[in-house]
């Protein structure tokens, strides 16, 4: 009986000495570093541009798709805030410089901008020169010369309450432009921010205006849309719409009828 007991107590030493070993062989196999590396924080991912340049995952070859982080898409940036421009200024103008002396036997107009609108005077007069003494422009029946001085017209971009004014009785609603007597004014309101018929082309649509307004106080009247499809006459009032017409900043043949 001793003998037994003694034999069962060294067999379960043997065990205990067995697993501690193994516990010991288990602990020392696990690796202490992750499996696998972790995904990047896409908040640190260097600047917009580089966001920007990554591959799209649907463009990647097979089996690769899995193993690239998912960035987030590219921060937007804020578009440009346009220059604000005043319902009402105060009336007063800044005149820009001319280089030339005018022609003799031409019709000579100047260029002015009310103060308090984010307009340059002088670009804004380069602006309206280049538009009238282009071939396509009254230029092709008319002399026309800028001055700085006394003129026979006076072509100004005004704050729309300005503009009402000037234009008054004509009732031009705080939008839209005019020909008054010698004034050719343009709403500056306008002058920012053109007009649907137009969509984003804001330079032809200018254009448009200082044509227009310029071809009434040379004598032009109005004109409808004459077929649809087809360019839109200067004269017609494109601000208010095309009638079918496709956008056209320049006079075309039914302007001219009878002048």
């Amino acid at each position: 009986m001793p003998a037994r007991t003694g034999r069962k107590a060294w067999l379960i030493a043997a065990v205990a000495a067995s697993l501690s070993i193994a516990g010991t062989v288990i602990v020392a196999d696990r690796d202490p570093r992750p499996t696998s590396a972790p995904t990047p924080d896409t908040a640190s991912i260097g600047s917009s541009e580089a966001s920007a340049s990554v591959v799209p995952e649907t463009a990647a070859p097979q089996g690769e798709i899995a193993r690239r982080p998912r960035l987030s898409p590219a921060p937007s940036v804020p578009a440009t805030t346009p220059p604000v421009v005043p319902e009402r200024g105060p009336g007063t103008f800044r005149t820009a410089r001319a280089a030339e002396r005018p022609t003799a036997g031409t019709t000579t107009y100047r260029v002015e901008v009310e103060r308090g609108l984010p307009f340059d005077v002088d670009e804004v007069g380069s602006f309206v020169e280049a538009t009238l003494a282009d071939d396509r422009s009254w230029a092709a029946k008319h002399a026309l010369s800028r001055v700085d001085g006394e003129s026979d017209l006076r072509i100004v971009i005004a704050s729309p309450a300005t503009a009402d004014s000037l234009c008054a009785p004509l009732d031009t609603g705080g939008r839209l432009s005019c020909r008054n007597g010698s004034d050719v004014v343009i709403n500056g309101w306008r002058w920012q921010y053109g007009a649907d018929s137009y969509g984003g082309q804001l330079e032809s649509y200018r254009r448009y205006v200082v044509n227009h307004e310029t071809g009434h106080a040379l004598g032009y009247g109005h004109v409808g849309c004459p077929a649809r499809g087809e360019l839109a006459p200067v004269m017609l009032q494109q601000t208010k719409g095309l009638g079918g017409c496709v956008a056209n900043p320049w006079p075309a043949r039914v302007d001219l009828v009878g002048h």
